[in-house]
């Protein structure tokens, strides 16, 4: 069960060691590439964020990642299921499509309200969304992922010689030019394909347009979480999802 899981996660932890500062080799557990999507990539695709300068807005139709790639902004269904934020229409009475943000690594589009779409001559994917009644709706997002791959999580950690597998993050941060930084609060390394020791609390930072380009394995295993309220002058509930991935990131060390 899941609470034998933490069990033996902080038992482990007991003896656990620093990780080695710099830029690591990792896989990155499925939680963490939901929120890394939400916070780093998806607030820098919001189109009023582009409209205010995010590094997005200088990328659309550019390559921003590798080709295992490929990121949407769900309304309201994923694979024929209903999602945990289902959104049918917008508080401007748009009907909600799906936004598609990256498609093999290239930068396809971006969240829009009414307003922004005009602005920008693209079509609209109704994204408007405000907390109350006399709140302004602002472009949000509502079940934000990135697309699971075709490698399992066994082979991505059976693939790496010498970096680190980090499951858990505690809080983050990340800003419009995508730029992140996340603390890791359960990890392990990885020597030789094996897990080996936990690792102490740390940090993982990088740019995420930068991070994308990295990914050479793309887990099979997809999961959503709701993770409470995103903030933006008001708070709205949203989901995200992501698969397992490897990638490359800046390991905060000793």
């Amino acid at each position: 069960s899941s609470l034998d899981q933490l069990h033996q996660h902080l038992m482990a932890k007991r003896s656990a060691i620093g990780a080695k500062g710099g830029d690591a080799e990792v896989v990155l557990f499925h939680e963490i590439t939901g929120i890394l999507a939400h916070e780093a990539i998806g607030h820098t695709t919001e189109a009023d964020i582009v409209l205010a300068g995010s590094i997005a807005g200088e990328e659309l139709d550019q390559k921003i990642g590798s080709p295992l790639v490929n990121m949407v902004d769900f309304a309201h269904t994923y694979n024929g299921e209903q999602l945990e934020m289902p959104l049918f229409m917008d508080d401007e009475g748009m009907p909600a499509e799906d936004a598609v943000l990256i498609e093999e690594g290239i930068l396809k589009g971006y969240m829009h309200n009414r307003e922004t779409s005009a602005r920008l001559g693209m079509k609209p994917t109704g994204n408007a969304r405000a907390f109350a009644f006399d709140d302004e709706p602002l472009v949000r997002m509502r079940n934000t992922a990135i697309l699971p791959g075709t490698s399992s999580l066994e082979e991505m950690i059976a693939s790496i010689d010498d970096g680190y597998y980090l499951l858990k993050t505690g809080n983050g941060q990340a800003d419009s030019t995508s730029e992140f930084m996340f603390g890791i609060t359960m990890g392990y390394e990885i020597k030789q394909g094996k897990i080996g020791q936990a690792i102490k609390d740390t940090s993982i930072s990088g740019v995420a347009f930068d991070m994308l380009k990295t990914i050479d394995m793309v887990g099979n295993d997809m999961h959503w979480i709701n993770a409470g309220m995103c903030g933006k002058k008001q708070p709205m509930p949203v989901s995200m999802g992501g698969p397992s991935l490897r990638c490359r990131v800046h390991m905060g060390g000793e």
